[in-house]
Formats: C-alpha cells, structure tokens, sequence
C-alpha cells in the first residue's frame, strides 16, 4: 500500500496555493480570533461581576491560578484556546487555497480510527504512568477543586483546546514551514519554538514544554497527520488537569526537573511506540479520500 503524500509539504498541491497565502490566512484567523475574544471576554467579564469571580486574579497569575474546574474559569482558560479553530477554520475558507481537511492529515482528513488507537496507546503508556506517580509522589491535599458542571465543562472544552492548539502549531505553521523550506527538521523546530513560547512556565517548564512540542511535530510528520499528536496532547492535559482538579498536585508556573523527565520520558515512549505502529501495523497509510483531485477538479470547474 502506498503510503500518504508528505504532511510538510502537503498543502503545495493543490492548485491554488501560493507561499503568500498562509499569511493571509493567519491574518484573517487572528482577527476572527480577536473578535470571538472580545465577545467571550465580555461575556465573561459580566458573569464573573455578577457571581463574585475574581477574574483579573485568575488572567494575572499564570497557571498558580489558573482555573479549568469552575464553569467559567473552564470556558475562559479552555473555551479561549478552543476558538482557534473556528477562527483558523474561517481565514482558510476565505483564503480558499486548499481544503480545512489538509490541515488534519495528508491521508484525507482526520482518521477517527487512528485517533482512537493512538488515544488507546497515549493512556496506557503517559496517561497512566503519570497518574500512578502523582498518586504516590504528591500529596493528597483532601480540596477537590472540581464543581459538577466544572468537571463536565473541562472534560468536553480540554479536547477542544489540546486540537486547537494542534492544528495551529503542528497543522496550520508547521506545514507553512514546510512548504517554504526543504529540510523537515526545520519546520518541526520552528513550531516547536512557537509552541514552548505561548507557555509562561519557568525555564525548565519551558524546555519541557519544547520537548513536548517536539515530539507532537515527529508524531505529525511520521503519521502524516495530526491524530497521534491530538491523542498524546490530550491525554498529557487532561491527566494534570484532572489531577490537579480532585486534589492531587497541581497545575503550576514553576516545573520542576523531575516533572520534565518523567513527562520527558513518557513522551518519547509514546513516539517509540507511533514509530513501531507505522513500520509493524500500517495504521497510518490509509488514504480516506483523494481530496487534492476532488478539491482541484472543482476549483477548475469554477475556472471554466
């Protein structure tokens, strides 16, 4: 079976791509961003004066006070990364070079198959390793931060805000990267740098943080998409959130080294495993659609 085109360069095949375009989109997506902010700040803003929220503590101290287990704290922490992919979504098809689907994989869009396997393997090989340290390294402090709706909140916007920020570092730069420079190399350290520079963590986090990014591109590029790396971002968060929400640790600014090792360690683990499943299983080489004839034949046909 022939495997899928390259996920760098992916988007130099359809026919009406141009290096430009990429900056147009993400001209169009920041302000679409910008403006879902501004409604959802101000949404926020009213309901945080009418319940007593301390909102400018919360925005004020990085992840020490950082909140995903209220309601509103989950939708102004989550839900605000979240509304990258709508906004990502709407510059892309203003733009028009090429389908949103390219985006999530070079094999015909997002593969929910392969995102459950790769879901499967991130749990047993990070999610529950970590757990199992957490429960025996850090202490229980009996305060369960979680509200019921909180739980439910952060459990259906986490996923949201893990892809979010999975299609705008290792889909939307990370193939702009590709598509401009030869060498894969590259563009998976240009996302990455981008990536660790949105997390105000202390140094060790950030290089935590970096590796975590680094990983996530490998996974992208060797699976030709992004479902093992929204599988692998998804487990990572919600194992510390959820942690840290029922009591166990918690979510914090200063990230010491042993966190970066263990996380570290487990993370590689995980792309071991992906590498093995690529060259053993094939679990990456079905092609769902053949988007690049479909998308050019109809951008043609608007041309005639």
């Amino acid at each position: 079976m022939n495997k899928a085109p390259n996920y760098l360069t992916y988007p130099k095949q359809f026919t009406p791509y141009k290096w430009y375009k990429p900056l147009l989109v993400a001209l169009l997506a920041l302000c679409f961003y910008l403006l879902f902010s501004i409604v959802l700040s101000v949404i926020a803003g009213v309901l945080a004066y009418n319940q007593g929220y301390d909102l400018q503590k919360m925005l004020n101290g990085g992840y020490d006070t950082l909140d995903a287990y209220s309601p509103l704290g989950a939708v102004l922490s989550l839900g605000s990364v979240a509304l990258i992919l709508p906004a990502l979504r709407i510059g892309n098809r203003i733009v028009n070079a090429r389908p949103f689907s390219s985006y999530s994989s070079s094999r015909g869009g997002f593969n929910k198959s392969v995102f459950f396997k790769c879901f499967c393997a991130a749990l047993v090989l990070v999610g529950l390793p970590l757990t199992l340290l957490s429960l025996f390294l850090e202490p229980h402090t009996g305060h369960v931060k979680f509200t019921t709706l909180g739980f439910i909140l952060c459990t259906v916007l986490l996923p949201l805000q893990c892809a979010a920020e999975e299609y705008m570092c290792r889909g939307f730069l990370m193939q702009m990267f590709g598509s401009w420079i030869k060498f894969p190399v590259i563009p998976i350290l240009l996302q990455t740098a981008v990536f660790a520079a949105l997390h105000p963590y202390n140094l060790i986090g950030v290089i935590s943080v970096a590796v975590m990014g680094a990983i996530l591109g490998v996974c992208a590029v060797i699976t030709r998409g992004l479902e093992s790396s929204c599988a692998l971002h998804i487990v990572n968060n919600m194992t510390a959130f959820y942690l840290a929400g029922f009591g166990f640790g918690g979510v914090r600014t200063e990230v010491q080294p042993v966190d970066l090792l263990t996380t570290g360690g487990f993370c590689c683990l995980y792309l071991l495993f992906i590498i093995f499943a690529d060259r053993r299983f094939g679990w990456f080489d079905h092609i769902q659609t053949n988007e690049v004839t479909t998308f050019n034949e109809r951008i043609a046909g608007h041309h005639m």
